[in-house]
């Protein structure tokens, strides 16, 4: 399947509604956009970190994974401001995810291109308000998804790239293994009778439960996060499993600087299929691998997170030169 994006954008309803702090209380902005569908007011609940005082020369604009928040970007914006006060972050909810403010939504993707509709307003809200800044798209695990398809689109459309460069934490490129055939294809197959038919991922993994980091493991983040989400609906499994199978086409069209993070134990993630991806990028962009042996999925909250962080941290500042 070929994920569709359009660009054409509605004039921004509203501003940011609160300053620029160093912290990360949520805020919100509501903005109006347009889908080949409708026209709808969204609500972006997102967190941000800025020095207070300091005009950042690089934004980055991130996104969580599958049943992620935007809190798992507080350990590298907070080493930011410390060590990099010239690098800010702003992290929103994804649309569908646990904090999403429409919960009828929370577990579910009607259309796939709002995901990137989304990404490209929220992306247009900080360039107003940081004009001169470079803008990094940031995505971890299904944000890294989300983004790449986005940049996709809309380099194919012709259009200039969304981002001056883009990051990717533990990269899904390719369907786990673990996971069989029969159930795949059944999955798709009923989710084209009951789209909106809701399934656990404990159900579909056959009980198997997924180390996130050295310390957690999947059904022990479910009982402390609030904003985890129990049934997912087949419709919304379905889009990711397309979209992983077209992310070695993604990387193909990167043309921005491009870092690459994966673990050695990542549960969804084979290290040669990383290396695969990354294969597919131009050789003509400059870009980076780099790889944690002891790394889980959740890498910038597992063991060798410092690591991790100050990687991240010195590629933001080699932008720079």
């Amino acid at each position: 399947m070929t994920v569709f994006f359009t660009n054409r954008l509605l004039p921004l309803a509203a501003a940011l509604l609160a300053s620029v702090v160093a912290s990360c209380a949520p805020s919100y902005t509501l903005v109006s956009h347009t889908t080949p569908q409708d026209v709808r007011n969204e609500t972006f609940q997102y967190r941000k970190w800025v020095r207070d005082g300091v005009e950042p020369d690089t934004v980055v604009v991130a996104l969580h994974g599958f049943s992620g928040a935007s809190i798992d970007y507080e350990n590298l914006a907070k080493h930011l401001l410390k060590e990099q006060p010239g690098s800010a972050v702003f992290a929103y909810e994804v649309r569908g995810q646990g904090r999403d403010p429409k919960k009828d939504r929370r577990g579910d993707i009607d259309n796939p291109e709002n995901w990137s509709v989304d990404l490209l307003t929220f992306t247009s809200l900080v360039e107003k308000e940081y004009p001169d800044a470079r803008i990094v798209w940031f995505g971890e695990s299904m944000g890294g998804l989300i983004l790449s398809h986005t940049y996709r689109q809309q380099v194919e459309e012709g259009l200039k790239p969304p981002c001056d460069a883009i990051g990717i934490s533990s990269p899904v490129v390719k369907l786990h293994e673990g996971l069989p055939g029969w159930k795949k294809e059944l999955v798709r197959g009923v989710s084209k009778v009951a789209p909106t038919a809701r399934i656990s991922l404990e159900t579909l993994s056959g009980g198997e439960d997924v180390q996130m980091t050295e310390d957690s493991v999947h059904s022990e983040q479910s009982e402390t996060n609030s904003w985890h989400i129990e049934t997912h609906t087949l419709r919304l499994l379905v889009t990711l499993g397309d979209m992983i199978e077209e992310m070695p086409d993604c990387a193909s069209t990167f043309r921005v600087p491009t870092l690459v993070l994966h673990g050695g134990n990542d549960f969804f993630t084979d290290r040669e299929d990383v290396k695969e991806f990354v294969s597919h990028i131009p050789e003509t962009t400059s870009h980076e691998r780099r790889f944690y042996p002891e790394g889980h999925h959740l890498l910038m909250y597992d063991t060798g997170k410092d690591k991790v962080i100050a990687d991240i941290a010195e590629w933001l500042d080699d932008l720079r030169k």
